[in-house]
């Protein structure tokens, strides 16, 4: 995607310094936070990045599928990636509701501010997970358990195991990924070439023991959920656990991610009206983008999205008190 719109922009600009001046991820990741709650804070900053992905026949030519966090993309390098990302509530909120598996980002720091909505709950875990290769029954022990307002901007850190709660009302989050520390191979992943080729790439890595020089994943990756019995907690392999999400794309299902979309955009006060009429007429504007803009410029309200509660596991769904109860058990003993 093109990031020529924003890269002139004060905040980049002071990113990208901030960047250069702390190789240290976690000092950078430390001094990002302030500006993070800029960007998030500046409402004429955050109709940038609305134009600057509508303007992106990359970002509007996807497909989106039911693994995609709706998102918006404000910049990139091989260092680190900028985004908006969109978290819709259950149709009737409950506290505590599991949005997802238990899941770890790889060799990524994640630090994310809080800045529209209700903002999750959120628990982190231990990275020392036990887990026995025949029955994937696991041990997780808990780190810390937040709320997004109460600590704000968070941060994930790489291999962390953690779960997110279903919002009570649409939230966003302006966040930032690094890789935990630099490596010479950073850059391979932007290429190309080898984005073409990047699973026979990465099982020659695994096949050679090379995960921690290129930062990548052990040959299987594992997602965490509350054992149905309640005795500590199982693990399915990721690919198993994401296939139906990912199968579930289409026309329905880049309609309903412009819905959720475009109703940030208007809840969030950040449709630049002049920029959607021009919009709205130029070339290149898939048809499924096009009623939604008309709503913004009709002043129509946009219908609420709201998150799909059951997700690939025995059973279907579970809760904070089911995994705060998994961890005290005795099999995460």
């Amino acid at each position: 995607m093109n990031n020529d719109n924003l890269k002139d922009h004060i905040y980049i600009r002071e990113l990208l310094q901030m960047e250069s001046n702390y190789p240290d991820r976690n000092e950078f990741h430390e001094h990002v936070k302030p500006l993070l709650l800029k960007m998030g804070a500046d409402k004429e900053f955050l109709k940038l990045v609305v134009k600057r992905n509508l303007d992106d026949q990359g970002y509007l030519n996807q497909e989106w599928s039911a693994y995609n966090i709706p998102y918006f993309l404000i910049y990139e390098t091989d260092d680190f990636v900028l985004k908006i990302h969109l978290f819709p509530p259950a149709e009737k909120y409950v506290p505590g509701i599991a949005a997802h598996a238990i899941h770890h980002h790889n060799n990524y720091i994640l630090t994310t501010n809080a800045f529209f909505g209700s903002g999750y709950e959120s628990i982190l875990f231990d990275k020392k997970v036990e887990t026995d290769p025949a029955t994937l029954r696991t041990k997780l022990t808990v780190r810390k358990q937040f709320h997004q307002k109460d600590w704000n901007p968070s941060r994930v850190e790489a291999w962390e195991p953690h779960i997110v709660f279903l919002p009570e009302t649409l939230s966003a989050t302006l966040l930032i990924w690094t890789p935990e520390r630099k490596r010479a191979t950073d850059a391979l992943r932007n290429k190309g070439l080898l984005k073409a080729i990047k699973k026979p790439l990465r099982k020659a890595i695994q096949v050679f023991g090379l995960e921690g020089a290129f930062g990548i994943a052990k040959g299987k990756t594992f997602q965490y959920y509350a054992a149905p019995d309640g005795n500590g907690f199982m693990a399915v392999e990721e690919d198993v656990y994401f296939a139906p999400s990912r199968a579930n794309k289409g026309a329905e299902m880049n309609d309903k991610s412009m819905q959720l979309l475009f109703a940030f955009i208007q809840q969030a006060d950040i449709a630049d009206l002049v920029y959607m009429q021009q919009r709205l007429l130029k070339p290149g504007l898939p048809e499924y983008y096009k009623k939604w803009i008309q709503k913004i410029l009709n002043q129509e309200t946009i219908e609420p999205v709201f998150h799909q509660t059951e997700i690939n596991i025995p059973q279907k769904t579970y809760t904070m008190e089911d995994i705060l109860h998994a961890a005290n058990s005795k099999n995460s003993r």
